[in-house]
């Protein structure tokens, strides 16, 4: 479901309250000043019969809501679905005629063609929320490791799906000893391939838990560092990668992911799931 909020210097050319737009999958509501006293004054409850019973995902309904009943409406969606979040999507336009339905040229396909979208909500349903609490939360953790004075100078989530391997979450860049973090989840296909082929040579061996890879600067074995777990839990081949720039992280790497890793997978287990 989205609702998009307009504006308008005309005054919509229908009689009642709303008019369906090809369907009642997609209604426009009236701007005119005694339909929208009408529908303030009745809490919104006029139009509460086009309103599914729950809002998921996958609801192609189309609200067109004055901004004069933008408040009301909204108000109105809240006391019936107090567990949704609307948020503006700056990436939905207003349909066009075609689009929505309007053929000919009659009276409200030249309205339509005039009025101008102020906003585009969309809902997000409580998982939607939870997923984006969730995230925050990853990101604030791996922010947390990879700015104490740790030797860690990042922290991510690498996935391989088949086709390539990328970064699911990741701290931010450390601007003082930068890290491509890009260039480390590359190199775990040579990782991958290992763990596939020993599953193929000796399916009993049981699951790679972690390893910690050494590389080396300059033919001195003292380069960047990174532990790498494998979360088989969450797909065949998730990694959670601890990386530090120099030798002197080689402790810390361990010891930050002993200490972070129930955390992180309780926090996974709301992104991605068993």
């Amino acid at each position: 479901m989205k609702l998009f909020i307009y504006t308008a210097t005309e005054e919509i050319p229908i009689e009642g309250l709303f008019e369906p737009i090809g369907s009642y999958q997609k209604i426009i509501l009236s701007n005119n000043d005694k339909q929208i006293k009408l529908f303030i004054r009745h809490d919104g409850l006029p139009i509460k019969d086009l309103l599914p019973d729950s809002i998921s995902d996958d609801d192609n309904r189309l609200f067109f809501i004055p901004i004069e009943m933008k408040d009301t409406f909204m108000k109105l969606f809240d006391s019936l679905f107090n567990k949704t979040k609307w948020v503006k999507d700056k990436n939905t336009q207003k349909p066009s005629k075609e689009e929505i339905g309007l053929v000919g040229e009659d009276e409200l396909s030249s309205f339509y063609d005039e009025i101008e979208t102020e906003a585009v909500l969309k809902p997000l349903t409580e998982d939607t929320v939870e997923k984006s609490e969730a995230k925050q939360k990853m990101l604030e953790l791996f922010n947390t490791i990879a700015k104490e004075d740790n030797e860690i100078d990042a922290v991510l989530v690498s996935i391989y799906d088949g086709n390539r391997t990328r970064v699911a979450y990741s701290s931010e860049p450390n601007q003082e000893r930068r890290v491509d973090t890009d260039s480390f989840a590359i190199q775990l296909k040579d990782l991958i391939s290992l763990i596939s082929k020993t599953k193929q040579v000796n399916p009993d061996v049981g699951l790679f838990d972690n390893a910690v890879f050494q590389y080396a600067a300059n033919g001195q074995s003292s380069g960047s560092i990174i532990h790498v777990s494998h979360l088989s839990q969450y797909g065949d081949y998730t990694f959670l990668i601890f990386v530090s720039a120099t030798a002197d992280g080689i402790e810390m790497l361990e010891l930050y992911r002993n200490r972070n890793l129930p955390k992180i997978k309780e926090l996974l287990d709301v992104l991605i799931g068993h």
